[in-house]
């Protein structure tokens, strides 16, 4: 069986870090091989990896995520493999995919999406809805990494009862062993102004509206001096984040340590991972977090509240009083703290990107 997943690069995200874990395990099954085609090659981090674990990294001669264009390119491109299954990603691969179908020659080629998030702004325009029904008809199965991404997707799109079987629902998988027995760092490895004794707040995620860390960093303006903040990520509203952090006048701590290979190791040094989002399709960082063995305190939105549940803390979205009174509950009282770690971590197990596998695996059997 011949898997060709497209996404529009192996940029820093959720979607293309799923990618990287999961491609080199589908491909360890003697019965499938799975190839992977990008947009374009601009601001990739994960395609050496990915390279070295022996997956087939394809660029798109015109290397431009919005041009129209792109959809007649993926038509050649799979015109030439011998596939079986093509698997979308994101917003607008999704679409390239969809309006290459036509002109694709192998007519039993089956299409598969994932819907990454719960949310976007075409949602916020009504035109979108019908481009969307129209796209959104053209795959075979949709899956969607939360239930509660499913359920807003089939809501936008006015899903009836009869065509609800192409829905399924696959959660995101985390690679448990990685981040539970990540060997930690001594603190002032990470910033050399840290001590063992220095209180370390880590949000890894791109700099993006849907991610807020303005709201952390207020929050951070609220708390003990001896509280620092490390923020690992790229991405359009960096520069915005540092501005606030010296406006605020807690630039001395709030670390940006940009684009980081060695995320399991931070996080398993931190005492408090937080994910601040405006919206999430599942929170992979949450997770991550969660199997580090570390408290993560989430913002109460779709996606989050699914991956935490009961098992964590969740603070109003955008409220950072609220956020920073519960990190201070956090530092200051251990039984609670020690409470939250075996909760969260036997939660994490769920997640494990052995059970996302053989899902997907069924899921490509039975197409």
């Amino acid at each position: 069986m011949r898997i060709l997943h497209i996404i529009n690069n192996l940029g820093s995200g959720g979607a293309e870090r799923l990618i990287a874990d999961l491609l080199p395990r589908l491909n360890s099954y003697d019965e499938i091989e799975c190839e992977l085609l990008l947009l374009t090659d601009e601001k990739n981090v994960f395609d050496k990896e990915l390279i070295k674990n022996g997956i087939k990294v394809n660029v798109l001669q015109r290397r431009k995520i919005y041009n129209l264009l792109n959809a007649i390119d993926i038509a050649k491109f799979v015109n030439k493999g011998n596939y079986d299954i093509i698997h979308a990603h994101l917003f607008p691969t999704q679409y390239w995919v969809a309006l290459a179908k036509p002109h694709f020659k192998n007519k039993k080629i089956k299409l598969i999406t994932t819907e990454h998030s719960s949310h976007n702004r075409r949602r916020e325009k009504a035109y979108f809805k019908h481009i969307d029904k129209y796209i959104y008809r053209k795959y075979d199965k949709i899956i969607s990494i939360s239930e509660k991404t499913q359920e807003n997707l089939m809501n936008w799109l006015k899903v009836k009862e009869k065509c609800r079987d192409k829905f399924i629902v696959i959660h995101n998988g985390i690679d448990m062993d990685k981040f539970s027995n990540a060997l930690p760092y001594k603190k002032e490895e990470i910033v050399s102004k840290f001590n063992e004794e220095t209180k370390v707040i880590t949000m890894v995620a791109r700099f993006s509206e849907a991610k807020d860390q303005p709201t952390l960093i207020r929050a951070m303006k609220k708390l003990n001096s001896d509280i620092h903040l490390v923020l690992v990520g790229e991405g359009p509203l960096l520069e915005e984040c540092k501005k606030l952090t010296n406006d605020l006048g807690i630039s001395e701590r709030v670390h940006f340590l940009g684009y980081r290979e060695d995320v399991a190791r931070i996080m398993k040094t931190s005492d408090i991972i937080v994910l601040s989002s405006n919206w999430e399709g599942f929170g992979l960082s949450a997770a991550e977090g969660m199997a580090s063995g570390k408290p993560v305190i989430a913002s109460d939105v779709d996606g989050l509240r699914e991956i935490i549940g009961d098992a964590g803390i969740l603070f109003e979205r955008g409220n950072h009083v609220n956020l920073s009174n519960l990190i201070s509950e956090l530092i200051s009282d251990k039984s609670y703290y020690n409470q939250i770690v075996e909760k969260e971590f036997n939660k994490s197990k769920h997640y494990d990107i052995e059970n996302n596998l053989n899902f997907l695996i069924k899921l490509y059997g039975n197409n």
